[in-house]
């Protein structure tokens, strides 16, 4: 058995520890920047720590809460991933198990279809589907998810139709 070097165990331990820090470094400086007023965020002082006159504490977290909609927007958020999740699991899977369990042509086509939707960009059909979701009042926090099915349908499709041709029809 191969004896590990203590030595290089510490070595990458710190470059772990740098690369972490690294990565954790922006969403520290958003911290630092959400305790200090308004009026001390700029480009010259994003950098520095909140101190004395321009340490705000909390209060942009209570103004966030009580006068910007913070819980409204987190239901809603909660809301549209929660229907658009189960819309997609139900939608997504029985359409994969008639793709793979009727074999004909046009369960090909319609595959092939839901494949080729995952190749389009987004920002080609970005302006149609703003205006289709406009003019079919699609573009409200309770009805919103019906378009998140149509973006999500054609990997959810996909993945399962790859997953239920891995089980028996037994």
């Amino acid at each position: 058995m191969k004896k590990e070097n203590p030595i290089l165990k510490f070595i990458l331990g710190i470059i772990i520890l740098a690369v972490a820090a690294l990565y954790m470094y922006p969403i520290i400086m958003i911290i630092f920047n959400s305790l200090k007023v308004e009026t001390a965020i700029s480009t010259n002082t994003v950098f520095e720590l909140p101190t004395g006159d321009k340490f705000n504490g909390l209060n942009n977290f209570i103004e966030a809460i009580t006068k910007q909609g913070f819980l409204q927007s987190f239901f809603y958020s909660v809301f549209i991933t929660a229907t658009s999740l189960i819309a997609i699991l139900v939608c997504c899977s029985m359409c994969a198990y008639f793709i793979t369990r009727i074999r004909s042509k046009i369960s090909n086509i319609i595959y092939y279809l839901f494949v080729f939707s995952m190749v389009v960009p987004f920002q080609m059909v970005m302006f149609t589907l703003a205006q289709t979701a406009d003019t079919l009042k699609l573009n409200t926090p309770y009805n919103i998810f019906i378009v998140y099915l149509g973006f999500g349908a054609g990997l959810a499709v996909f993945m399962f139709a790859g997953f239920m041709k891995s089980v028996p029809i037994e």
